[in-house]
C-alpha cells in the first residue's frame, strides 16, 4: 500500500559488492509487471563520472521519487552493507510537500546514513507496489555484471531505521534471525542452498536461479 503509516512501511537490507562496469545494474526489483504505469522499488548500481552510487527509485516509470547516494560511496570489489528503509508514509503527488516525500526513505551504507541527491517525476508516487515481481540482480536488460555480488538479503515489512546499529553489527555478518526484530524473509544467498533453488530462511518466498548454473553460488563473501 502507501501513505496509511507504519503499517505500510519496509526495510530492505543486504550486503554487496559493487562492479566496476558503467552500465546501470539493477540490484534489487520488487512490484509491477507494468514498470510504465504501475508501482515498483528499483535499487540500482549507477555511474556518475566514472563513481559508483547506489539509486533508489520509487513509483512508476513516469510519476517517481528518485533518490542517490553521493558519487563514490560504493567501491567497486569491495563488499558494502546497504540498508534502506521506508517509514510508510505518503510518497506523492504535492510539489510544496517533496521534501516530506524523501525523507520517508533512509539509505545506510556500512552502517551510515547517506545524504542524497534527489529528483522526481511528476511529484511521485501516489499508489501501491503490486507484488508482481521480486527480482535479485536483474530488471530487462539491466543486470549485475562483473563480478557484482549479493549477500545476505533480508527484508522487514517495519522501518529499521532505529536498529541499524544490531543489524550492521560493526561489519560483521551474522544471524538475522537472533536479532530482537527478526526479518520477514531472509535469503543466505548460497549458504546451504543446492542449485537452482535460493532458499527464504524465515518464509517461503524461495528464488528460482534464471538462466544461471551451480557455478553462480560462489564463496566470494562479506
Amino acid at each position: 500500500s502507501n501513505g496509511s503509516g507504519s503499517s505500510d512501511a519496509w526495510t530492505i537490507h543486504l550486503w554487496f559488492k559493487p562492479s566496476s562496469a558503467n552500465q546501470g545494474q539493477v540490484i534489487f526489483y520488487f512490484g509491477d509487471q507494468d514498470t510504465a504505469n504501475g508501482g515498483y522499488i528499483q535499487v540500482m548500481q549507477i555511474t556518475d563520472t566514472g563513481n559508483k552510487i547506489l539509486r533508489l527509485r520509487y513509483g512508476s516509470n513516469s510519476n517517481n521519487l528518485r533518490m542517490q547516494t553521493s558519487s563514490g560511496s560504493l567501491t567497486p570489489g569491495q563488499w558494502h552493507h546497504i540498508m534502506i528503509c521506508y517509514d510508510g508514509g505518503t510518497t506523492g503527488s504535492s510539489q510544496a510537500d517533496l521534501s516530506d516525500y524523501y525523507n520517508r526513505f533512509n539509505i545506510f551504507i556500512d552502517g551510515s546514513l547517506q545524504s542524497t541527491n534527489n529528483s522526481h517525476s511528476n511529484y511521485g508516487w501516489t499508489g501501491g507496489v503490486d507484488a508482481d515481481n521480486l527480482r535479485v540482480g536483474r530488471q530487462s536488460g539491466n543486470y549485475m555484471r562483473d563480478n557484482a555480488r549479493v549477500d545476505e538479503l533480508a527484508i522487514w515489512g517495519s522501518d529499521q531505521s532505529t536498529n541499524i546499529a544490531a543489524i550492521y553489527n560493526s561489519g560483521t555478518p551474522h544471524d538475522l534471525d537472533l536479532l530482537a526484530s527478526s526479518p520477514d524473509h531472509w535469503w543466505r544467498m548460497g549458504d546451504g542452498d543446492t542449485y537452482p533453488t535460493i532458499t527464504d530462511n524465515v518464509g517461503t518466498a524461495h528464488f528460482v536461479m534464471y538462466n544461471m548454473t551451480v557455478a553462480d553460488i560462489v564463496n566470494d563473501t562479506p
